[in-house]
């Protein structure tokens, strides 16, 4: 029907996929500027679906990334500059993976908490109480995004 019509041509709309790139480099930015990181730092991924998150940061230039399941085996304990933890699937990831970043940080690292893909019980509010009792303290909150960066408690950094 429109075969031979002048002027006519199709367009297809925008990939979803460049859409999400789109996005998620955003996000990778965005985290990088709240911890104070250059795009070479060393970033642990703690959660689940952190493919989207590895390949933002490798674009970016972070050829130094580990994704890790919370609960799950890691045999290898390389610090991190960052821990970035998305994803997680209850109370109990949440404190698998405050435990796991706590251990990767050392004294001058960052944890950042997705809160918005946290499946917990009370939400973004039992962030703060899990992360105390992980040895952790808030340093910023993005309340556009419920995401939470952490670090040391530093009377714990003192000690260390």
């Amino acid at each position: 029907m429109f075969d031979n019509v002048e002027g006519f041509t199709e367009t297809e709309p925008p990939s979803t996929a460049a859409v999400d790139d789109a996005l998620c480099a955003a996000r990778v930015d965005r985290i990088m500027a709240m911890a104070h990181l250059p795009a070479t730092a060393h970033v642990a991924l703690i959660g689940h679906h952190t493919l989207p998150s590895l390949l933002a940061l490798l674009h970016r230039g972070c050829s130094a990334v580990r994704c890790l399941r919370p609960g799950a085996p890691s045999p290898d304990c390389e610090a991190a500059d960052l821990a970035w933890i998305v994803d997680v699937q209850g109370d109990d990831e949440l404190d698998e993976a405050l435990r796991a970043a706590r251990a990767r940080i050392g004294t001058a690292g960052r944890v950042v908490v997705e809160g918005a893909g946290c499946a917990c019980r009370t939400g973004v509010a039992s962030i703060r109480d899990r992360a105390v009792a992980a040895g952790l303290d808030v340093v910023s909150f993005d309340r556009t995004t419920n995401r939470v960066v952490l670090a040391i408690q530093p009377r714990l950094a003192m000690a260390a």
